[in-house]
């Protein structure tokens, strides 16, 4: 019984490490974003998303409200390069809800 208990330990142990690294890899993006002067980007839709993708179940969870949609928020409004092209192409900044950084330097921007 106790080797039970102890895997289980175990298990929710390593499974709360790896939460907390997936959640640690966005936030660079973040920062990423707000210090690049000249950012390249793409604007993608979450519907353009294949449907039943785990991404696309990922970003349909973020609320408006939490941490990681307000920090990409928070990083748009740091750049003024940024806002002013996303503000060109007619995209509300409120929409953005998450940010990733490709190996070229660019970075994709989700919306709702």
């Amino acid at each position: 019984m106790s080797r039970i208990i102890t895997v289980t330990a175990a298990s929710i142990i390593a499974a709360l490490s790896l939460a907390g690294t997936s959640h640690a890899t966005m936030l660079p993006a973040d920062r990423a974003l707000a210090a690049d002067h000249n950012p390249r980007i793409l604007v993608m839709n979450t519907d353009e998303i294949e449907k039943h993708d785990m991404f696309q179940d990922t970003l349909n969870a973020l609320s408006p409200a939490s941490p990681e949609v307000r920090g990409v928020q928070e990083a748009i409004r740091e750049n003024p390069a940024l806002k002013h092209e996303l503000l060109a192409q007619h995209v509300e900044l409120n929409n953005v809800i998450f940010a990733d950084e490709a190996a070229d330097g660019s970075f994709v921007l989700y919306i709702r």
